[in-house]
C-alpha cells in the first residue's frame, strides 16, 4: 500500500472509461407516477415527474449538482408517455405538463440532481419542489432524478457498478478519482470559509488595522484558509477497500398460501428510502462479497418458506399494530485466520474481532465503531502522531510529552501514540468503550497508557487519579499544559458545547482534531480559534471512502502566544 495524493491517484488506479456521448440513465423504479404523485407533493412550479433539461453549475455539499434551466435551444418539451395509466389520468398529467411555461419559472429557481458534473447538460425528472421560506419570491429549488446525460463533462467516466445512479451507497462513481478528491478539498475549504473565522479571510493574506478595546489601534494579520490546506490524500485502493457493510432487507411479501417473496437485499435508493437489490458491492472487500452472496442465497430460501416473517413488532400510528420485521445485516472483515491465513468475515454484532494497524492489535465488538478502510487508517494515524509530536514553537522547541485522547473509542490513537509519548490517557463517557480500550492496552502489553471514564460535565476533572505503574496518583487536571496535546475524534455531530467550554478552560498547548463531519468540525474550529485562543496550523482531508461524498479531515490548532 502506498500513499497517493489527488495529483497522481488517477495514474495508479484502474483505467477509467471516459463517456463522451449522450447516455441514458437506469433510474430506480418508483411507486409513484405523474398521475399518482405523493400526497404531500408541492405542485409548483413543476408537476411531479415533469421532464426538463438543465445545465449544471456546481456541486453542493451532498455531492448533488445544482443547476439552472437550459436555454430554449437546449430544451425538449416532449414529455414521456404514461404507459398503463387510465386515459383520463394521462390526459390530466399531460395537461399539467403543457401548463408549465418555462419563461414564467422564477429566474433564480435551482434544480438539484445527483450523479452529475459541473458544465453538463442533463435531462431530469422532478420529484420535489421547495418554495423559499424567505420573502424573496424568486428563491426556491426542485429536486430531480437524473434521466439522461445529453452533454457529458470530460471528467465523467463509466461507473464500475451497474447500480450506480440507483443505489444510494456511492455518489461519485461517475467521476475521476482526481476530481473526487479535488471536490472533497473544496468542500472542506468552503465549509471553513463559511464560518468567517476571525483572523482568516477568503482573500489573500492581508494586514488590517483594527480598534483595540483600550481605544488604540493595532495591526492584525489575516490568513486564508486555503493557505493552511493540503490536498485530499488517499491510496490507490479506490475499490474493494471497505471492510464493513450493513445491507438491509424489508420483510418478505406474502404472495399466496405459505408463499413469500423477498423484494430486495441491499441499500437505500438515491432519492428515497426504498431498498434496492444489490447482488454485490464493488467498494466492499472481496471476502465480504463472498460472504454476502452466500447470505443472500440463504435468506431468499428462508423467505420462500416464510421463515423470515415470524418476528413481529408494534408500530406506532398503525391500526394493525403487529407488522413483520425486516433486518439490517452486518459483514465485517477481521484480520486473517492466524492458522490458515484465510479471510475472516464476522456477521454477528456482538462477536469480538481483531484488526491490526501498524503492529498494534485492536479487539472490539463487531457492531461497535471502528474505521472501515484498512488502507487509509495508517495514513490517518501517521497524520495525528506527526502533528502531535511537532516541537512547540519550531524545530528547536520542546516535544510534547502528554497525549490525551478524547472520544477515544477502542483506543486507536492513544495506543498508536504510546511508544512516542511519556504518558497517554484515553477519555470516554462510555464505560464499555473504556473496558474495550483497556483490554487492547493489555493485549499489546502497553504500560504507559490508561483509559478512564468521565462525566460529560466534568471531562477533565471527574476522572480518578491514574493507577498505572510510574504514574500513580497523577491527575489529568495536573498535566503541564505546555507539554500536553489533546486529540479529538468525535462522531459526525462534532463536539458538544459543554465539552468545548471545558476544553477552552483546560487550555492544552495543541489540539489535534480528526473529524468525519467537516461541517461540524468547521463550526467547532470557529470556537476553538475565537473563544479558545488558538491558531490553525494545518488542514488535511483524507479520502477514507472513495466513490462517496464522505471525507475525513484532520485540523491542528496551536495555543496562541500570550
Amino acid at each position: 500500500m502506498t500513499e497517493m495524493s489527488s495529483s497522481n491517484a488517477e495514474s495508479s488506479a484502474k483505467k477509467e472509461e471516459e463517456i463522451t456521448v449522450a447516455t441514458k440513465i437506469n433510474t430506480a423504479p418508483s411507486s409513484y407516477s405523474a398521475v399518482n404523485p405523493p400526497r404531500r407533493f408541492q405542485p409548483g412550479p413543476f408537476p411531479f415527474h415533469y421532464h426538463l433539461n438543465i445545465v449544471i453549475d456546481t456541486l453542493g455539499e451532498l455531492g448533488w449538482g445544482r443547476g439552472h434551466l437550459a436555454d430554449v435551444a437546449d430544451q425538449d418539451a416532449q414529455q414521456p408517455k404514461l404507459e398503463g395509466a387510465n386515459p383520463l389520468e394521462v390526459a390530466k398529467a399531460e395537461e399539467d405538463s403543457a401548463a408549465v411555461v418555462l419563461e414564467n419559472v422564477p429566474p433564480d429557481w435551482e434544480v438539484r440532481v445527483p450523479l452529475v458534473l459541473p458544465g453538463e447538460l442533463v435531462r431530469v425528472r422532478i420529484f420535489k419542489n421547495f418554495k423559499s421560506e424567505t420573502s424573496e419570491q424568486n428563491a426556491g429549488y426542485s429536486e430531480a432524478d437524473l434521466v439522461e446525460i445529453l452533454r457529458p463533462s470530460p471528467e465523467r467516466i463509466k461507473p464500475k457498478c451497474p447500480l450506480a445512479g440507483s443505489c444510494g451507497g456511492c455518489q461519485f462513481q461517475h467521476m475521476k478519482i482526481d476530481h473526487q478528491r479535488q471536490w472533497k478539498t473544496e468542500f472542506v475549504r468552503k465549509g471553513l470559509e463559511a464560518q468567517n473565522i476571525r483572523g482568516y479571510t477568503p482573500e489573500g493574506t492581508i494586514n488590517k488595522t483594527i480598534a483595540a478595546a483600550d481605544g488604540t489601534e493595532k495591526m492584525i494579520k489575516f490568513t486564508t484558509i486555503r493557505e493552511k490546506m493540503f490536498p485530499t490524500t488517499g491510496t490507490k485502493e479506490i475499490y474493494e477497500y471497505r471492510n464493513k457493510i450493513t445491507p438491509h432487507y424489508q420483510a418478505p411479501v406474502k404472495m399466496g398460501d405459505d408463499e413469500y417473496e423477498m423484494k430486495g437485499i441491499g441499500f437505500q435508493q438515491v432519492t428515497c428510502r426504498d431498498i434496492i437489490d444489490v447482488e454485490e458491492c464493488p467498494i466492499a472487500t472481496p471476502a465480504i462479497n463472498v460472504a454476502y452472496k452466500e447470505t443472500r442465497k440463504d435468506l431468499h430460501q428462508q423467505a420462500l418458506k416464510g421463515l423470515l416473517n415470524n418476528k413481529k413488532r408494534r408500530k406506532r400510528g398503525r391500526r394493525n399494530k403487529n407488522v413483520d420485521l425486516g433486518a439490517t445485516l452486518l459483514f465485517r472483515e477481521a484480520d486473517p485466520d492466524p492458522i490458515t491465513g484465510k479471510p475472516v468475515v464476522v456477521t454477528e454484532y456482538k462477536e469480538f474481532m481483531t484488526t491490526t494497524h501498524k503492529g498494534i492489535k485492536f479487539r472490539y465488538m463487531a457492531g461497535n465503531f471502528f474505521q472501515n478502510n484498512n488502507y487509509v487508517v495508517p495514513l490517518m494515524i501517521d497524520g495525528v502522531l506527526d502533528a502531535a509530536l511537532a516541537p512547540v514553537g519550531g524545530p528547536n522547541g520542546k516535544v510534547p510529552l502528554y497525549f490525551l485522547d478524547c472520544y477515544c473509542g477502542s483506543g486507536l490513537f492513544a495506543l498508536s501514540a504510546s511508544k512516542k509519548f511519556k504518558l497517554c490517557v484515553g477519555i470516554e463517557v462510555n464505560d464499555k468503550a473504556v473496558e474495550e480500550a483497556t483490554m487492547n492496552a493489555e493485549l499489546n502489553s502497553i504500560t504507559n497508557c490508561q483509559f478512564v471514564a468521565a462525566s460529560a460535565e466534568a471531562i477533565f476533572i471527574s476522572p480518578p487519579a491514574l493507577t498505572i505503574e510510574g504514574f500513580k496518583n497523577e491527575k489529568i487536571q495536573d498535566f503541564p499544559r505546555e507539554e500536553t496535546v489533546i486529540v479529538l475524534d468525535p462522531s459526525r455531530k462534532g463536539c458538544s458545547g459543554v465539552f468545548l467550554e471545558q476544553l477552552y478552560e483546560y487550555g492544552p498547548q495543541r489540539i489535534v482534531y480528526m473529524s468525519c463531519g467537516p461541517t461540524t468540525q468547521a463550526r467547532d474550529a470557529k470556537g476553538i480559534v475565537e473563544v479558545g485562543g488558538y491558531d490553525i496550523v494545518s488542514i488535511q482531508p483524507y479520502d477514507l471512502f472513495p466513490q462517496t461524498k464522505h471525507v475525513e479531515c484532520l485540523m491542528v490548532f496551536e495555543k496562541k502566544n500570550k
